[in-house]
């Protein structure tokens, strides 16, 4: 059965995430990009067209929606009958999303480690600081959330276990280095958002 797929975020991460959905979906339902500025999200949906990325023909549509207020997000949700939710927009809107996503039983994926405003780079554990305290309802509701599937960590990770297990067997040790131009005086580098970096 073919799902829904709600992407949140209009930036270039969004426009990475929209193009694989749409070259996979054969497998996906329809396609909706969502964020704050409408003109951003027609713009990536331009994008996958001008290049041909959707595999098959499907729906692919842009909405305006603050991803600030989770019953917004949870409206658009059930308007579009979206199952799965990628969250790839600021850090700030991660918990209203994934409020939304406990409101109506859609899956969730974030990027990143949700941020407070007033309170960036806070100490760890940081998803024990927000994204973990959902975990009861989340196994309440039956729904999946999967956090941090950015590239550091996430697939860097993922790199890494592949090596050792399909090229190095032993390993004592990996390093993953951040390296980015900007210092904030925390041991933890943001390397790809300006409001957190």
């Amino acid at each position: 059965m073919k799902r829904n797929v709600l992407i949140v975020g209009a930036g270039g991460v969004a426009q990475v995430v929209a193009h694989k959905c749409a070259q996979n979906n054969d497998l996906l339902g329809e396609i909706h990009i969502a964020s704050r500025t409408l003109s951003k999200c027609e713009a990536i949906i331009a994008s996958v067209r001008e290049k041909g990325a959707m595999k098959t023909d499907g729906v692919l549509r842009a909405h305006a929606v603050d991803a600030r207020d989770s019953a917004a997000v949870a409206a658009l949700i059930r308007d579009t009958g979206c199952e799965i939710v990628i969250n790839v927009a600021q850090p700030f809107v991660n918990m209203p999303v994934l409020d939304a996503c406990l409101a109506t039983g859609a899956a969730y994926m974030d990027t990143a480690i949700h941020e407070e405003p007033n309170q960036i780079c806070e100490t760890p554990p940081w998803y024990g600081n927000y994204e973990w305290k959902r975990r009861g309802a989340c196994a309440e509701k039956g729904v999946t959330a999967i956090l941090g599937v950015g590239f550091d960590p996430g697939v860097v990770n993922a790199y890494a276990r592949h090596a050792v297990d399909t090229y190095v067997p032993e390993v004592e040790s990996i390093d993953i280095i951040d390296i980015n131009a900007g210092s904030h005086g925390r041991w933890f580098s943001t390397n790809f958002d300006p409001e957190i970096n």
